[in-house]
């Protein structure tokens, strides 16, 4: 009586333990962020212009073009990151493997002489030494049939893994498109610097000149004269910094192309300053499919749900089949020999009842693994979201910039016009004119700065919107499926 009370009790106990902790209803927290309708940064229209898989394409430039394509095949991190598919795409075909019978061959062959200690009757049967050989072989077979779905659970998560590194491979690609174009656009951008400050530092000389030309005739001080050189020391100590930022950016490139910076070479002469028009028509919910650190974390938070279901099945009973068969003989010299063939096959069950609180510590291990993957999946959003606002405004605020500081420009030119010819009459002293020309310089630097910050927010834009991913070759990790069942917002 007793014994059958024991075995009711731990019956009702796995099953309590089967409803409280079944895999079949495990869900997902959801995620708490409301993502916006549109962007409100954003431009208003309806055309993207500008396809983002190749963004860097629409600066119409070859040289970039010819850099980033470089710098996509060649760069070590972007190996880095393939490799890393390969090994989650093998760990994948690992984890799938489980949900298969092991079937193994084995075999033995074996011989040798024998010496008997009570030869009687034994020994009148063969001369000398029986010898004896001896073989077996044999089929093994192992599976446990998954009727709870905790391996299928862990071929699931392998998978979720193997798309968060394609993501990742991804990123990596997107990043370093960004950071080729972004180095090249600059580098172009301190030539142009370099150019205004050599035509200022002429400028000066030619000032310097005229000035010691009228202080040698009487008509002007030697203040002036000083005035000038201070001023043209400046503008020469500028010089170095400008070439060194240049080197920097040239050396970059190298590297980014996998490399060495001694073997940088020259850039091309900066044309006519050009930045494309930012897209337009981009919609959050896009953008985020099209992210890929969102697209990981996403992954990241499927491979946590199907890893909490795997653990809860670690509650639930076991089953498994073994079977052997195998065919063997044994010989010895003047016996007759033995052989014969046979099988075995077995039914293996496993039920926990007591493990210290290992199982359940570990469920709520995952619970917490899972919970910490969606709230890294809302922090990837929020990110993503304020990227693109903020390179958005970034962008409108440089355009709207460049056509003030180009009417500044013409003014300052007419000023050091006016201010000259006033100069010449006798009604404004040297310093007056060293301002104006100074004034004038300052204000097509601005330009200049102001264009830089228009390639950077470019840049920024076509990042932060998830362009750059690089089209895949044969030999590449594929791209990710597509599948409307796989969304979390």
């Amino acid at each position: 009586m007793k014994k059958k009370t024991l075995s009711r009790i731990i019956c009702l106990a796995a099953i309590g333990a089967m409803t409280a902790c079944s895999p079949f209803h495990t869900s997902a927290p959801p995620s708490r962020v409301v993502v916006p309708a549109r962007f409100a940064q954003a431009p208003t229209g309806t055309d993207a212009g500008t396809d983002l898989t190749t963004w860097w394409r629409s600066w119409n430039d070859p040289v970039l073009t010819g850099l980033v394509e470089a710098a996509l095949a060649a760069n070590p991190d972007i190996r880095i990151a393939r490799d890393n598919v390969l090994q989650a795409r093998a760990a994948h075909v690992i984890a799938r493997s489980t949900l298969y019978p092991t079937v193994g061959a084995t075999g033995d062959i074996g011989g040798g002489g024998m010496s008997w200690r009570n030869p009687a009757g034994l020994s009148q049967l063969s001369d000398g030494d029986p010898a004896t050989d001896a073989h077996l072989a044999g089929i093994g077979a192992s599976w446990e049939p998954d009727l709870f779905g905790g391996r299928h659970a862990d071929s699931r998560a392998a998978r979720a893994l193997m798309l968060g590194q394609q993501a990742e491979y991804h990123g990596m690609q997107m990043l370093v498109a960004a950071d080729v174009a972004e180095n090249y656009l600059r580098a172009q951008g301190v030539r142009r610097q370099m150019d205004l400050l050599d035509r200022s530092i002429a400028i000066l000389e030619r000032l310097r000149t005229y000035t010691q030309a009228r202080f040698a005739a009487g008509q002007a001080v030697s203040a002036d004269v000083r005035d000038v050189d201070e001023k043209l020391s400046l503008q020469r100590a500028r010089r170095p910094l400008l070439v060194e930022e240049y080197d920097l950016h040239r050396r970059r490139l190298a590297i980014l192309s996998g490399r060495t910076p001694e073997s940088a070479g020259p850039l091309p002469a900066p044309g006519a300053f050009f930045v494309p028009a930012p897209p337009m028509g981009e919609m959050p919910d896009t953008v985020l499919e099209r992210r890929p650190d969102v697209l990981a974390r996403r992954d990241q938070v499927e491979a946590a749900l199907q890893h909490l279901k795997s653990v809860k099945t670690d509650l639930l009973p076991r089953f498994g089949l073994e079977f052997f068969g195998g065919d063997g003989r044994l010989r010895f010299d003047g016996i007759p020999g033995l052989s014969g063939t046979g099988g075995l096959m077995a039914l293996t069950t496993y039920l926990p009842i007591f493990t210290a609180g290992r199982v359940r510590a570990r469920i709520h291990a995952a619970h917490a693994r899972l919970d910490a993957a969606v709230a890294g999946y809302d922090r990837s959003v929020l990110n993503a979201l304020a990227e693109v606002e903020d390179a958005y405004e970034a962008r409108m605020s440089a355009d709207a910039r460049a056509h003030d500081l180009a009417t500044a420009v013409t003014q300052a030119q007419t000023n050091v016009h006016d201010v000259t010819g006033l100069y010449e009459g006798g009604q404004r002293m040297m310093h007056d004119v060293l301002r104006s020309r100074l004034d004038a310089l300052d204000a097509q630097e601005q330009v200049l700065r102001n264009q830089d910050m228009q390639t950077l927010a470019s840049i920024h834009l076509a990042r932060a919107l998830g362009g750059g991913w690089k089209h895949e070759s044969d030999d590449a990790p594929p791209l990710r499926p597509q599948s409307s069942s796989r969304r979390h917002h």
